[in-house]
């Protein structure tokens, strides 16, 4: 330890530490060369700025601005069983193109940026609502095969790092294989998803928990998962997605 100490702070070492961070780096989105982390500046004011004023459950966007911070009419009428959502961005434009190109073209070099937009998320959120336990939703074992890695997971972590709470991928799981929720609209997504999960009382009970997801549609998956992790025990459920799609 003593050693590595030294080496830090030798000639060799400083100089180093100079040329890490000087070495070029590839913007994750449009691959052009920058010396920062992350995406590049004209990359980041591209991406699609979240609504400020938008339903605390749904997400959906508010005509006035006094109804922030509340329900909208639809999940005053028919409600959730998570109590809020959290999203970095909408689902259009620079952010849609990259969870596209991450889930499905294998653009693992998306796991960092995304995971620091879901920690500045994190850092939004009041002390009153910290979690008590990370969760994401799980993909079925089948799926997770074809992917080769479950994205709800990776945020998760990043979640799991700002907050620094426990993270757990088996307090949840997929117990059936589901037909994916993009072929079917909202009555079907609901049918499809009925008993998809099972939850473990014994790592969920009595925790407030944060659910993390990639995308937020119409809430059909998260809100299943809420459900089941409440009849398991849990005492809150909030949700956190990198983006909310426009429906």
């Amino acid at each position: 330890m003593f050693s590595r100490f030294i080496h830090f702070f030798s000639p060799s070492g400083v100089l180093k530490s100079l040329k890490n961070g000087l070495r070029e780096r590839r913007c994750p989105a449009c691959l052009k060369i920058h010396y920062g982390k992350g995406l590049c500046a004209e990359c980041s004011a591209g991406m699609a700025a979240r609504p400020e004023n938008v339903c605390i459950i749904c997400g959906e966007e508010l005509n006035s601005p006094d109804a922030a911070e509340l329900p909208c009419i639809s999940c005053q009428t028919v409600p959730r069983n998570f109590s809020r959502l959290y999203f970095y961005g909408l689902h259009e434009g620079l952010l849609r193109e990259m969870i596209l190109s991450w889930k499905f073209n294998n653009q693992y070099g998306f796991n960092a940026p995304f995971q620091q937009f879901i920690g500045n998320l994190c850092e939004t959120i009041p002390d009153t609502n910290r979690p008590q336990l990370i969760i994401p939703v799980p993909l079925h074992p089948s799926r997770l095969r074809e992917r080769g890695f479950n994205q709800s997971l990776i945020l998760a972590q990043g979640a799991s790092t700002a907050f620094m709470t426990k993270l757990s991928d088996k307090a949840l799981l997929r117990r059936r294989k589901t037909i994916p929720q993009t072929r079917l609209s909202g009555a079907d997504r609901r049918k499809n998803l009925h008993s998809a999960f099972i939850a473990d009382p014994a790592l969920v009970a009595d925790n407030n928990i944060l659910l993390v997801d990639d995308v937020y549609t119409t809430g059909s998956t998260v809100d299943e998962c809420a459900r089941t992790l409440l009849e398991a025990g849990a005492a809150r459920v909030e949700v956190m997605t990198l983006s909310r799609a426009l429906i």
